[in-house]
């Protein structure tokens, strides 16, 4: 239990030493790699729909956008 929560700590403090367009990338990757929304809001401690607004959820996931092209 206490390493999940340290773990969060971590993983967000990261993240806000992102420049914006460095942390949109690193949403769509994790969620282009089969997290949901709710994951990942979860882990970074962030609303959903923030999440939702940051990210082309439209857009596919991984080798099924690229097997479309």
């Amino acid at each position: 239990m206490f390493f999940n929560g340290i773990q969060r700590e971590f993983n967000r403090a990261f993240f806000d030493q992102l420049p914006r367009r460095d942390q949109d990338a690193f949403l769509q990757q994790i969620y282009d790699s089969g997290y949901n929304v709710k994951e990942i809001a979860k882990q970074l401690n962030m609303n959903p729909q923030t999440l939702y607004s940051r990210i082309n959820a439209h857009r596919g996931r991984g080798s099924q956008l690229s097997s479309a092209n």
